[in-house]
């Protein structure tokens, strides 16, 4: 007697990244998380859900939810869907806090579905290139502004069909990256886009 009873169907979700990404998106604790992103981790790591669009091919949540919980239009976010590379970081960055995923492995079900096409170039590529990929997996570099460092701004920004102006603003505010462009830097020096947002996350404030 006086004991209460627990409400059902009530759970708590606990968020498994660092650098205070709960701190980051309020809005989206205080509201009602749909259930379903609540599969998305556990078949990730059970290996059944492999691909960007499985999350959608599963039945496991809406599309109509994410792109509300996004701020999507429902056609703008079909097309975003066919097309990863449309995202800019902070869209990746808030689907997989609400999947439960970090940003990098949002990138390895993008680069699973849509693998880089290799482009052939006749230019050579300079030689320094060919290390930036060691020195990310020795943790001699573990941020974008690393790698960029090494390197002539406007050179990497030329490299990307940008301007020096356009990369360097992305660089002081990453949330704005273009996944596309992300993805441009990294096939530089042969690095995967999951590789690249580990990068860009070290930037992330």
């Amino acid at each position: 007697m006086g004991n209460k009873k627990s409400r059902t169907g009530i759970q708590k979700v606990k968020h498994r990244f660092p650098s205070g990404l709960s701190n980051r998106y309020p809005r989206i604790l205080s509201m009602t998380k749909h259930k379903g992103y609540d599969f998305i981790r556990p078949m990730f790591e059970s290996g059944e859900l492999n691909l960007f669009s499985d999350i959608f091919n599963f039945d496991l949540i809406p599309k109509t939810r994410v792109a509300k919980d996004l701020g999507k239009e429902k056609g703008r976010f079909n097309e975003l869907i066919a097309n990863p590379n449309e995202f800019v970081y902070q869209e990746i960055k808030r689907f997989g806090f609400l999947c439960n995923l970090a940003p990098f492995e949002m990138g390895m079900l993008i680069e699973t579905e849509h693998p880089r096409k290799v482009v052939h170039n006749d230019e050579p590529r300079p030689k320094k290139y060919n290390a930036i990929k060691l020195m990310v997996i020795e943790k001699q570099i573990t941020s974008l502004e690393a790698i960029i460092d090494y390197f002539n701004k406007s050179i990497i920004a030329r490299e990307i069909g940008r301007k020096a102006t356009t990369l360097d603003g992305y660089l002081k505010n990453v949330d704005s990256f273009p996944i596309r462009d992300i993805r441009a830097i990294g096939e530089l020096f042969d690095l995967k886009l999951s590789e690249m947002l580990k990068l860009v996350e070290a930037e992330a404030p």
